[in-house]
């Protein structure tokens, strides 16, 4: 989607910062929204407002021209549960469904709108606050999110409308639920207020997300915190997009990235989709032009990957990694190396939901991967990644067999060629610097229950796992010991394939400490740093010890 904002003469007024937190929101929304289309929305400043976001006309199609339309375009299983569960033809409305001129265009509907024609509007103010126009911070004490304010207007202008009242019917009316089966079409647009609603993809069997019942009803209640479409922004809390958003925004016809095919490799005569590299093709390194060894091939169906965030694929959002690093949205699969300061990082351990984000359902996904004569990194999408580092079992692939043809009892691993970082104060260091362009905040550890255990103990090392209940995803910092001596300190953040399996959130708990020959023959205890609480010993490890 191409989101074109056209400034009136009023935000001539606006503080210094605001036009370049308008087109930092409007790319974010570019680079979630794949449709085709380009949408023009007319922007104002206003101080008596802190943000309105409206359209200027919308749309009457028939409710089977609109069902046909969601169902025909749906291109994720989100999109395709949405539009098998469509509310039933309404009573009001004569039959139609409402639409914004941009909904109208994603789904197919509308004829050639004009580039000028302004589809949208959207007006910003102070209304008394301090706002926070930094993408890089945008969880200031005292100040207001601004761009997660800009984003809320933004989407309110491309789809998230209507009346709620019965008289009309919006498409998102259609999904604002009372109970299951029941559509709520009792709110009073005049005092903008609404019974309880809720919102639902399956005809009003699952609760998403609560609608708020004052101020915009087509908002989410306080229940949903820290979210761009929330009724109401707070100080100090950086407003992102959620995963619910996303689910509505999809729900509301727009096609919502989750693999971006066609990824572009710097080669010595240009930018090539990845999908049109050949063997024996030269493509540009950082060490200079190397001809392409091999081409890995893997595609998957969604159902064989539900769930499982090491087959998921991550997208990079733009500047996620750094200044114009990825230049446009990248999309690898879960476990792919990228650069960062000089290392390389599984793009999955940098997943924030903000400007790196990993799909939570694709139908299907096919996965490109280039193999040199030796492990070096490939620029894609104007960003450092890794080429195939054949310690990855090749059967992985669907096509090793090609490569056994090519290359008869030729698979030695190659080296790799920097360093992996997977765990460790580094990864929580790496994860802060992405997290950071992001504008989230560090991530605080807080007291809470403690459960783990102390695994293993042998002259050489120790290991184990510890979470904190009160906060499952945030490492907790431990302290390894012997005696009254601090014999490492490190996070609780390496991932764990049987700690995911046993149901323990994402399984990034474990840990694992080298120990010095001082402490040979000592009694090695590990405590976290927060309280001092020490880690449940299991009998293996007091037995090793």
């Amino acid at each position: 989607m191409d989101i074109k904002l056209a400034y009136d003469a009023s935000t001539s007024l606006a503080p210094s910062g605001f036009t370049t937190a308008m087109a930092y929101a409007a790319s974010q929304l570019d680079a979630l929204l794949t449709n085709n289309i380009t949408v023009t929305i007319s922007v104002s400043w206003d101080n008596s407002v802190l943000g309105e976001g409206g359209v200027n006309s919308m749309l009457g199609y028939s409710y089977g021209a609109v069902a046909a339309a969601l169902s025909s375009h749906a291109s994720g299983t989100i999109a395709q549960e949405a539009a098998a569960n469509l509310a039933a033809d309404p009573a009001g409305s004569g039959g139609e469904v409402y639409l914004t001129i941009a909904q109208a265009e994603a789904l197919g509907l509308a004829g050639s709108v004009p580039s000028s024609t302004i589809e949208g509007k959207v007006t910003f103010g102070t209304s008394g606050t301090t706002l926070d126009f930094n993408a890089t911070n945008r969880a200031i004490t005292g100040e207001i999110d601004f761009i997660g304010v800009a984003e809320h207007e933004l989407t309110h202008a491309l789809a998230r409308i209507g009346w709620g009242d019965g008289s009309y019917y919006s498409l998102m009316d259609l999904y604002r639920f009372a109970s299951a089966g029941v559509v709520e079409s009792g709110a009073n647009p005049a005092t903008a207020t609404s019974p309880a609603a809720y919102f639902s993809i399956d005809g009003g069997r699952t609760d998403l997300a609560n609608f708020s019942t004052t101020s915009d009803y087509y908002d989410w209640a306080t229940s949903v915190s820290g979210d761009s479409f929330d009724a109401f922004a707070s100080e100090g809390v950086a407003n992102t997009l959620s995963s619910v958003d996303e689910t509505l925004l999809e729900a509301m016809g727009f096609n919502v990235a989750c693999f971006c095919p066609g990824t572009r490799i710097l080669t010595p005569g240009g930018e090539v989709a990845v999908e049109a590299l050949a063997i024996g093709d030269m493509v540009t390194t950082q060490a200079g032009p190397r001809r392409i060894k091999w081409i890995g091939r893997s595609a998957h169906a969604g159902r064989q990957i539900a769930g499982n965030r090491l087959a998921l694929p991550v997208t990079i959002m733009p500047g996620a990694l750094g200044p114009g690093a990825p230049c446009r949205a990248l999309t690898v699969s879960p476990g792919h190396g990228v650069l960062l300061h000089g290392v390389l990082v599984p793009a999955w351990r940098l997943v924030n939901g903000v400007n790196v984000v990993q799909a939570k359902h694709v139908d299907r996904v096919v996965y490109l991967h280039i193999e040199l004569d030796q492990h070096g990194l490939l620029c894609a999408e104007g960003s450092w990644s890794e080429s195939y580092l054949n310690e990855t079992p090749r059967d992985w692939f669907q096509n090793a067999d090609e490569y056994a043809a090519l290359y008869p009892g030729e698979d030695i691993p190659s080296p790799a060629f920097l360093p992996r970082i997977e765990e460790g104060i580094a990864l929580q260091a790496l994860q802060y610097v992405v997290n950071s362009q992001a504008g989230l905040p560090r991530q605080t550890e807080m007291a809470g229950g403690l459960r783990g255990e102390l695994e293993l103990v042998t002259p050489e090392f120790c290991a184990g796992w510890a979470q904190c209940m009160a906060a499952p995803e945030v490492p907790v910092m431990l302290l390894v010991m012997a005696g009254g001596e601090i014999l490492a300190r490190l996070p609780a953040n390496r991932y764990r394939a049987d700690l995911s399996a046993r149901g323990l959130g994402s399984g990034c708990h474990g840990f694992a400490a080298a120990l010095p020959a001082r402490a040979k023959g000592a009694e090695i205890m590990v405590r976290r740093e927060l309280d001092g609480e020490v880690l449940a010993r299991d009998e293996i490890a007091a037995q090793a010890a």
